[in-house]
């Protein structure tokens, strides 16, 4: 989480110097007795650190009034230090929370956490070098000492670019954010940091740093997630629908007014971070969302099977899993308006609408005077929604729409790309339509990949379009070429007065079709989105949630129905016969040539698989010859060793519980000397295959040398393996062997305790089946029972009691 060395000490020390009145509740408004309706629905959001920026829609939800419009009367609480905050959610102390890609994790393990909506499409999560240490990039780690995280799940994406690029740097594990100050002093190369955070604390110390991203090299992950329980999501979805709203629309006022946002959070919140960093931290975090981009809240699956693969393929989960149960999926319910939303829809029965009249598909003003397009549509279907009459202002040419719209003579935007200058006076809706914003140029031209391609080359945008304000803020070395209309910009580009026309590729598309632009071509992406919202007023928040409520009611029937006829791509149905010839007759020879090399390769490739499952069936008992006992069957040394480091670190990531047992089988000497070797081989196979089978699957049992047996029991608290050695200890007691030979079985257990070595870990549990042994065998001892004896001279001393 984005937070300093100097807050999490200073904010520490006050947990025991203060009460709890004085450090949460009283320094936060959000935590004040309520004063909402009694008829609101109480929730609870637990954040996953203290008052800062990093949470500042979820206040400006809170302080303009959104949750309230929803119905919902909403407590925020900072972190408590000594709480896990996402098991604060799952076990119902709080409703909704914030946590990152280790959502995921607690999934894995069947956890009732649910993700609701990705805030940070992008983690902030970074490595920080000096810039005079000429460490410029991942690759520059190798063999470097770099300071890391103590768990690997707290910088697991950090992990996962250095894995793709097969660096292995020298990681000295410390407690990250308590000295930051040894990267300045030499002491490492690296050091794992928040780009809101150390980045803007180094540059106050007029360090120069370089700053290592990963996705820079294909890790994305998503940052900060709001989520809530199974609970909550099963028994409420429209009242998780309506945070999620609520939440989303106080996101897009939170990066439309950050100075207002981070006054409140230094002032009224008593964030301990100076007014500066706080700005710096929302300059930052408006980066990681990314709203120009992509809307705020969007989920892709794709990214988070992607996370899950690369979780998989790390080690950190033992398996895939099933995605479905932990996404929440809106349901489409009725519509509820709020009092006040109603009350301002009676008092407000006509909206007067900014229209573009010449946007095909989008909307436009066709040749009989009518209003039309996708826009248009929707429009119709808001006015039957809510009884508002939508009224177009299509007498007007764009730039006198945008000009009324900043004026405040028209109330609302039908469909507009979100840019920044525009948030200065309207909020944006959801976007109801999706589109990339492309480059249309002539035919002959090559595939544009890099804005840098045309640079110093004239570009014709429709002046007043979000491509103007666009390509004028962020690439002011492109000369401009104005225009009035989507077909004057493709006229221009068609004739050569300008190299190339920027647009979504929905209007670029209809318009090359309907006016058979054939020396046309689209020719490359853009980096910006153009994806279509509607946007309200600022002075009028009612319409603005009224207009995001019906929108996110609307089915997807709906959707397509009003979305598709304008979409639609018309393709040449003449069949040009000398370019199927052309395309046929190579094709033929191809295929001639293919059905006789293929008659010969079949019986190649019959031999071949042959060979293949003989390979792959010797390999296959080459590898359980390496991994088991050749006398039991059961795992060899080996492979136990490797089990327990694999387990051991599995533990320490998750903070899950690990027990071993250590089994010796008593008096087993006297077997060999008495009834010869062969009858103790024959006790030892099936001592092994009774355990083998009467353990769980999770289990991993072996031979831990000559008389010796181990169970490694995953996620096994202490008292749950005592149970089972007791389990196995009468169960070989009752077992029938060959000659009437008795068997009993000693046995040590232990705990596994966090970031313990695993040398002392099974020095512990030798010494418990020592003191097994030592009070008369036939018995399971657990290294608590060793308290009581670790002052007997008799036995060995105890270096870890768990």
């Amino acid at each position: 989480m984005a937070n300093s060395a100097l807050l999490k000490f200073l904010m520490v020390t006050l947990l025991f110097i203060q009460t709890a009145m004085a450090i949460a509740p009283s320094a936060s408004a959000s935590e004040k007795p309520s004063t909402e309706s009694p008829s609101l629905e109480h929730v609870t959001l637990q954040l996953k650190w203290l008052h800062q920026f990093q949470f500042a829609g979820y206040y400006a939800a809170k302080m303009k009034g959104y949750y309230a419009d929803e119905g919902l009367d909403v407590t925020i609480k900072p972190r408590d230090t000594f709480k896990n905050n996402i098991r604060q959610v799952l076990d119902g102390e709080a409703q909704y929370g914030i946590a990152d890609s280790i959502l995921l994790l607690y999934q894995a393990r069947n956890e009732p956490a649910v993700i609701v909506a990705p805030i940070f499409q992008h983690s902030p999560q970074v490595f920080i070098t000096l810039e005079s240490s000429g460490i410029n990039s991942p690759y520059d780690l190798q063999d470097k000492d770099v300071a890391f995280y103590q768990k690997d799940t707290d910088g697991f994406s950090l992990l996962a670019m250095l894995e793709q690029i097969g660096v292995k740097p020298k990681f000295n594990r410390v407690k990250i954010g308590s000295d930051l100050d040894m990267l300045a002093r030499g002491e490492v190369g690296a050091y794992p940091a928040y780009l809101s955070n150390e980045p803007f604390l180094l540059q106050q110390q007029g360090i120069d740093i370089n700053i290592i991203r990963p996705m820079n090299y294909g890790i994305d992950f998503y940052g900060d997630m709001l989520f809530t329980n199974q609970t909550e999501a099963t028994e409420h979805p429209d009242r998780v629908e309506r945070f999620r709203r609520a939440s989303i629309r106080g996101w897009q006022y939170a990066l439309q007014h950050k100075r207002e946002l981070v006054e409140y959070i230094k002032h009224t919140l008593g964030s301990n971070k100076s007014l500066e960093h706080l700005l710096f931290e929302a300059e930052v975090i408006e980066r990681v969302i990314s709203p120009q981009l992509i809307p705020i809240g969007q989920l892709d699956e794709g990214r988070l099977q992607y996370m899950q693969n690369l979780f998989v393929k790390h080690g950190l989960i033992d398996k895939k899993f099933s995605l479905r149960e932990g996404i929440y999926r809106p349901e489409k319910l009725q519509i509820t308006y709020s009092q006040k939303e109603l009350e301002w829809m009676r008092e407000h029965p006509v909206v007067k609408v900014a229209v573009d009249k010449a946007w095909e598909p989008i909307e436009f003003v066709d040749d009989k005077g009518k209003f039309t397009g996708i826009a248009a549509g929707y429009l119709n279907y808001l006015s039957q929604k809510t009884g508002i009459h939508f009224q177009p202002a299509q007498e007007l040419e764009w730039s006198e729409a945008v000009m009324q719209m900043k004026n405040g003579q028209l109330d609302m935007y039908s469909a507009v790309v979100n840019t920044q200058e525009r948030r200065d006076y309207v909020n944006f809706t959801q976007a109801y339509l999706k589109f990339p914003m492309v480059i249309a140029t002539q035919r002959d031209e090559a595939f544009i990949s890099d804005m840098a391609q045309i640079k110093y080359q004239p570009v014709a945008v429709v002046e007043d379009y979000a491509s103007h304000e666009n390509l004028r803020k962020f690439y002011p070395d492109i000369p401009l070429v104005l225009v009035q209309t989507v077909l004057e910009g493709l006229e221009a580009v068609s004739q050569g007065k300008a190299y190339a026309y920027i647009d979504n590729i929905a209007v670029i598309s209809h318009t090359i079709k309907q006016e058979n632009f054939s020396n046309l071509q689209i020719s490359g992406e853009t980096p910006f989105r153009a994806d279509i919202t509607m946007a309200v007023r600022k002075d009028w928040p009612e319409l603005h949630s009224i207009l995001e409520k019906t929108l996110s009611g609307m089915d997807e029937n709906t959707k397509n129905r009003l979305t598709h006829p304008w979409l639609q791509v018309a393709y040449k149905t003449e069949v040009e016969w000398k370019t199927l010839a052309a395309i046929l007759v190579p094709m033929a020879l191809i295929l001639l040539i293919t059905t006789l090399y293929n008659r010969r390769l079949s019986q190649l490739n019959k031999n071949l698989t042959q060979t293949q499952i003989q390979l792959t069936e010797s390999n296959h008992k080459l590898e359980n010859l390496s991994v088991t006992d050749h006398l039991t069957g059961v795992y060899n040394r080996s492979y136990i060793d490797q089990t327990l480091i694999r387990e051991s670190k599995r533990a320490n990531r998750n903070e899950t519980t690990l027990s071993m047992i250590l089994i010796d089988l008593d008096d087993f000497k006297q077997v060999n000397d008495i009834y010869g070797h062969l009858s103790g081989d024959q006790v030892l196979c099936q001592t092994s295959n009774w355990i083998q089978s009467h353990i769980r699957e999770t289990d991993t049992f072996g031979r831990w040398g000559g008389e010796e047996f181990i169970v490694i029991c995953p996620d096994t608290e202490l008292d749950q393996a005592v149970g089972l050695g007791e389990k196995l200890r009468q169960g070989i007691e009752e077992q029938k062997f060959p000659d009437g030979i008795k068997l009993t079985l000693s046995m040590g257990v232990s705990q596994y305790l966090i970031d313990e070595a695993i040398n002392k870990w099974i020095s512990r549990t030798d010494q418990s089946l020592y003191l097994a042994k030592h009070q008369g065998k036939n018995q399971v001892v657990s290294c608590r029972d060793l308290i009581q004896d670790r002052d007997s001279s008799s036995f060995p001393p105890v270096d870890l009691i768990q």
